[in-house]
């Protein structure tokens, strides 16, 4: 509960409540009593209906509340759990495209501070079909890249499309599948995890933290930061023991990755650090990491001494 009594809902656990409630609908086209099962069936859909006009009923006093309303209403319609009982109601005013397309954009800033891209080729069946560019198409990291950025944003703006194909995604000796297809799974989002001190680096410097899922190392380079886990592929040794120059992190064992090109090696092309997404939002830098298990959706990374 907060100071003044409310309590605070986070979207993960909407998103529990929903999948609950769809097994709990299932469950009633099992029962054995047809009285029953109609009884039960028009409850729920009395439920919906009531929730339904009252959510409508609240759109359009926001709607008609001018400007006042009007960073409210932003607020509503972007908010991922709102988002999702708009949906429900057949009320959220902005289409599917239209949340995939924001979607894209929000995450593109990442694909292109590693040298690459996203497109979307179409949307049919609110299923769609995506297409990496440039250099992340072809870099073994790809799969990261996807998993915690692009398929972060679209999941959040998105609980409505059914699934998205991704065109180029590479494994990692580079003979993998040309393309892959995603299912929607609204509770894969990341964990998001700030990083205090990364605004304060300076360009060739980098600091390493500890987290839960393991080590993390913030680089800058080209007055941008990067994100990779703590880990040379070559050696096995951790990134923070060696350095960066040039826009490269060299382990200390000498093998060289260029940061600002997914951590690619230009020594050996079947080398490839791992890259995380992070974003800068109103002075604060946070870093996405797979959640494990019904961890908080934002947490604090603690420095490595």
């Amino acid at each position: 509960m907060s100071s003044n009594g409310s309590s605070h809902t986070h979207p993960n656990d909407l998103a529990r409540e929903g999948q609950r409630i769809q097994e709990l609908i299932e469950k009633i086209g099992t029962l054995h009593d047809p009285a029953a099962q109609r009884m039960l069936q028009e409850c729920l859909e009395s439920v919906l209906s009531f929730y339904g006009h009252g959510l409508e009923r609240i759109l359009e006093l926001v709607d008609n509340a001018g400007q006042d309303g009007d960073k409210v209403w932003d607020a509503l319609i972007h908010d991922s759990g709102v988002r999702g009982l708009l949906l429900i109601h057949g009320l959220h005013p902005i289409s599917l495209e239209e949340r995939l397309t924001e979607a894209l954009d929000k995450v593109r800033p990442y694909m292109e501070s590693h040298g690459g891209n996203v497109e979307l080729l179409s949307l049919e069946n609110d299923f769609a079909k995506l297409r990496l560019q440039g250099h992340c198409k072809t870099c073994p990291s790809s799969a990261v890249t996807l998993e915690l950025a692009v398929r972060a944003a679209i999941e959040e703006a998105c609980p409505d499309l059914t699934g998205f194909e991704v065109e180029g995604i590479k494994n990692g000796n580079g003979n993998g599948p040309a393309s892959e297809t995603f299912e929607h799974k609204p509770s894969a989002a990341p964990e998001w995890i700030r990083i205090e001190s990364a605004n304060e680096l300076a360009n060739d410097k980098f600091i390493s933290f500890r987290t839960e899922t393991g080590p993390l190392l913030i680089c800058k380079a080209d007055d941008r930061l990067y994100a990779y886990r703590d880990h040379c592929p070559a050696c096995n040794l951790p990134l923070h023991l060696g350095e960066t120059r040039g826009g490269l992190i060299i382990c200390s064992l000498g093998h060289r990755f260029d940061i600002r090109l997914a951590g690619s090696s230009p020594d050996d092309a079947s080398l490839h650090l791992d890259p995380l997404p992070l974003l800068e939002q109103d002075g604060v830098v946070k870093v996405a990491q797979a959640r494990e298990g019904d961890n908080s959706h934002q947490r604090q990374a603690s420095s490595i001494s």
